[in-house]
C-alpha cells in the first residue's frame, strides 16, 4: 500500500501542469476556431473532430497535425 501511495503522490506532481491547463481551458476559443474556419468554407462532417477540420485546413493528416503540436508544446523546431 505503501508503494501505491508513493506512487499516486508522483502521478499527481506529474499531472499538475496538465490539470492547471484544462482550468485555464477557455471554451470560446474553440468555437472563435470553428468559426474561422467556417468562414473559410471549412466545415465539419458529421463524424469531423475539430482537429480533423484544422488538419485538412492545412493540407497534412491528422497525424502530421499531432505530431507538430508535439513538437512545439516540447519547444522543438517545427521546420
Amino acid at each position: 500500500m505503501k508503494t501505491f501511495a508513493r506512487r499516486l503522490r508522483r502521478l499527481e506532481v506529474l499531472i499538475q501542469p496538465t490539470l492547471r491547463a484544462v482550468a485555464a481551458f477557455d471554451p470560446a476559443s474553440t468555437d472563435r476556431l470553428r468559426g474561422t474556419l467556417a468562414a473559410a468554407g471549412l466545415v465539419a462532417g458529421p463524424v469531423e473532430s475539430l482537429a480533423e477540420v484544422w488538419a485538412r485546413a492545412m493540407g497534412i493528416s491528422c497525424i502530421e497535425l499531432r505530431a507538430l503540436l508535439e513538437r512545439r508544446a516540447t519547444g522543438l523546431s517545427v521546420e
